[in-house]
């Protein structure tokens, strides 16, 4: 599968402009990254916004069976509170369609899970995978 570079306003940014970092994971092992999987949704308010990162951040400390190639996460939520872009990084574009795959999203079908994935004000908006810059260059030099 050949993915797309990370678009060029990411390049070399720990922020994303008229975005605020809300939450973020503790990068998992030294393992080198093969996707970034840019994860956006829609909601009706910042409350609403930081209650949905929360509960994802609930889900994950439950998770009975994590996938091992999901390697961190980082939750922004735009200045207006409507709209959550996550960051997260995988160790492969497939570990993250295998993580997907079940239809259920990257959890197992657990309460906490559906919680997430059926929360009120909360609407779904795109997946993206990309090639990390890093790993662009390197096949470039």
């Amino acid at each position: 599968m050949t993915l797309p570079a990370l678009p060029s306003f990411f390049r070399g940014r720990t922020d994303l402009d008229g975005f605020k970092l809300y939450r973020a994971s503790n990068p998992r092992g030294d393992r080198d990254v093969g996707c970034v999987v840019l994860v956006t949704v829609d909601t009706d308010s910042e409350a609403t916004a930081r209650a949905w990162v929360d509960s994802v951040f609930v889900a994950l400390a439950s998770e009975p069976n994590p996938h091992p190639g999901g390697l961190s996460a980082a939750f922004h939520i735009r200045d207006d509170g409507k709209r959550v872009v996550n960051v997260a990084e995988w160790v492969s574009a497939a570990d993250h369609v295998d993580a997907v795959s079940g239809g259920n999203g990257v959890g197992s079908r657990t309460a906490d899970w559906r919680r997430v994935q059926n929360f009120p004000g909360v609407q779904h908006v795109s997946v993206e995978r990309y090639e990390p810059l890093a790993k662009v260059q390197a096949e470039v030099e």
